[in-house]
């Protein structure tokens, strides 16, 4: 499918060489920085790396070895769905589907407006980036095979044979597109913010990368994908690991109050305020 192949782009491209020798390497100065802003280490990225690479590549596994949910040919009542979902639910449009991809690409592209800027710390927000993409498409992903929704549009004619096929059309929450969209607006706001706190395009960033997760969000309602919690609770997903990886790169900055002690059998953290 076109949303998966994107994902599978945008998690190669920036974690293939990222994040596989940090806790063995020294980190070179590309990825060292001087704004004091934000901070890689080694271990600490180790750990946050490795975490969200084995969450997305356990559920990859997964989904490779694992049928998908099986269609039972009858076409299940919307009056049995929740009040606040169902006066929104809609059949499925292939247009709006596409739009909303589009839309969805553009938002998890909204970092690289941090590469015309002139902090020059592309590895370190490279490497931030990559670690939230990880998280938030594993977290993502574990919640579509934990919870069974059928999506919106089987509770109408005209439901697409492709996403039945393949099992997609049991796999509304929660919304992908919202996850992903929302992480990539939300960690390229949060991180302009921080490099330029008193920016007068601060704003404009903010609600120009907001605005397409936005539209993402509710192109995927109407396009018949998804019901509005789905995408509610991508929108929550996509916020939370888009704000809480480059905050934790915060935490390092100074050496005295964060320690992580790594051994074969143990992991200890400790941090002094």
């Amino acid at each position: 499918m076109f949303p998966k192949k994107i994902y599978k782009f945008f998690l190669v491209f920036f974690c293939n060489t990222m994040i596989t020798s940090f806790a063995f390497c020294e980190i070179p100065n590309f990825f060292s920085g001087d704004a004091g802003v934000f901070k890689l280490d080694p271990v600490y990225d180790g750990i946050i790396g490795g975490g969200g690479l084995a969450l997305t590549g356990g559920m990859f596994i997964y989904d490779k070895v694992t049928d998908g949910a099986e269609y039972n040919g009858t076409t299940p009542l919307l009056s049995t769905v929740n009040a606040f979902d169902r006066w929104a639910a809609q059949p499925y449009s292939d247009t709006l589907h596409l739009t909303g991809t589009l839309t969805e690409i553009v938002a998890m592209a909204s970092p690289a407006i941090l590469a015309f800027t002139d902090v020059g710390e592309w590895g370190i927000f490279t490497v931030m980036y990559a670690e939230s993409l990880l998280w938030a498409n594993g977290l993502k992903e574990l919640a579509k095979t934990l919870v069974f929704r059928e999506r919106p549009y089987m509770y109408f004619e005209g439901a697409p044979e492709d996403k039945i096929a393949d099992g997609d059309f049991a796999r509304s929450f929660p919304s992908g597109h919202a996850t992903m969209a929302f992480n990539g607006a939300v960690f390229t706001s949060y991180v302009f913010a921080k490099y330029f706190p008193d920016s007068k395009l601060k704003i404009p960033v903010i609600a120009t990368s907001m605005s397409f997760a936005v539209a993402t969000a509710v192109q995927r309602v109407l396009s018949g994908n998804h019901f509005i919690t789905d995408v509610l609770a991508g929108a929550f997903l996509g916020s939370v690991t888009g704000f809480v990886v480059p905050f934790l790169h915060t935490l390092p900055l100074k050496n005295d109050k964060i320690n992580i002690t790594a051994t074969p059998i143990s992991l200890s953290l400790r941090y002094s305020f």
